[in-house]
């Protein structure tokens, strides 16, 4: 499961830095937003019927069915011009993707054990940032090597194939456990009486509300205002991604061994993010060792976040429990309308640089949220 997640992540984070200039070779660019926001809004209907849809196929039965669709999505932006098409496709291949890592937590969550889960999300997180982190470079070099960004689709398209075979042979003991079938209300009046999960999903936001918000407007930050070339960039994001694959393991050993308070380490990573976030706005100079600097400190405090807090969820959550599994997991795409959207807001009022300043504020948020997490190390 570990190598199938990461190719599948690699499918991912290999198109995530070209669809959107893709798109707009083929619709207008004032589409291209709106491209995202529908993919978005398809995602949190998959999502929200996550637990009826399992009831009905089983996690492998549909995680196959899953994997089909996205590699049907895949063939159209390969094949096709037709704008119809490849908008279509788009869609379905975004939404597809995040419905199909929700079935691998079910799959990570069946096959290991609670009483190390904190090793095995620590892996789990870093052999999937792993495919993050190289991909800057690799889909850099697949662009440049004169096959355009069809490249990259064919290469994911065939990492999908790959993880579909490959899935077939590695969870023939998968039993399905008996997904609860819980309405939105019922799960909204559980979060509210249960205030440790509704703030630890808070903060999961908070989190991907960062991710969403410098995924946008850092790029545009970096090549339009600060004047460095995409070579440069991808230099920059690269050593940018790296705490994601050192500090995952180990953040789980300290929880897991020496019984390290989650609310410690997320207070120690709000705080790094905050202030680093902030200190992009003082940077004016085009030191690549300086933006990397900055930038790895960035995702220093938030690789902490993530791997603390996606073990305290899987730590206070049962595999059965896919409906609380499907609300956490909604905060990816309900960032992904938030932040471009406030992000809009503050440019019609404020300088460029003043994005991340508006951001470091807002991360504070999260201090607020870690005190409602509850003391101890074991399961419910």
């Amino acid at each position: 499961m570990y190598v199938l997640s990461f190719l599948f992540m690699l499918h991912i984070a290999l198109s995530a830095y070209v669809n959107s200039t893709f798109l707009s070779d083929i619709v207008s660019e004032k589409y291209v937003g709106i491209l995202y926001t529908l993919a978005s809004l398809t995602t949190l209907l998959l999502l929200s019927k996550s637990s009826n849809i399992l009831k009905y196929f089983g996690n492998k039965r549909l995680t196959l069915w899953l994997l089909l669709a996205n590699m049907l999505s895949l063939f159209g932006m390969i094949t096709s011009r037709n704008p119809y098409i490849v908008a279509t496709s788009f869609v379905v291949f975004i939404s597809t993707n995040t419905q199909i890592l929700f079935c691998i937590d079910i799959f990570i969550e069946h096959f290991g054990s609670k009483k190390t889960i904190g090793k095995t999300r620590g892996i789990y997180l870093t052999v999937i940032n792993l495919s993050w982190m190289i991909s800057p470079l690799l889909t850099s070099f697949l662009i440049t090597s004169g096959g355009g960004y069809k490249t990259i689709y064919i290469v994911a398209f065939i990492a999908t194939i790959i993880m579909t075979l490959g899935l077939l042979f590695s969870v023939k003991s998968f039993k399905d456990r008996t997904y609860k079938k819980t309405p939105f209300l019922e799960t909204y009046r559980y979060l509210k009486t249960n205030t440790h999960m509704l703030s630890i999903t808070i903060i999961n936001f908070i989190l991907q509300f960062f991710y969403a918000w410098m995924v946008v407007y850092t790029p545009i930050y970096l090549f339009k205002h600060i004047g460095l070339g995409w070579g440069e960039i991808g230099i920059i994001f690269t050593i940018m991604l790296v705490p994601f694959v050192i500090f995952g393991i180990p953040i789980g050993i300290l929880i897991d061994k020496y019984h390290v308070k989650k609310r410690t380490l997320l207070y120690v990573g709000f705080i790094i993010m905050s202030v680093s976030t902030f200190l992009i706005s003082k940077i004016t100079t085009e030191s690549i060792i300086l933006w990397s600097i900055v930038l790895f400190m960035t995702r220093t405090g938030a690789a902490i976040i993530e791997t603390t807090s996606e073990i305290y969820f899987f730590t206070h959550v049962r595999e059965e429990e896919a409906y609380l599994l499907s609300v956490f997991r909604d905060m990816v795409p309900v960032a992904y309308i938030i932040a471009p959207l406030l992000g809009t807001a503050v440019l019609l009022y404020l300088p460029f640089k003043s994005m991340f300043v508006v951001l470091s504020i807002l991360l504070l948020a999260g201090l607020y949220y870690i005190p409602k997490l509850m003391h101890n190390h074991e399961s419910r």
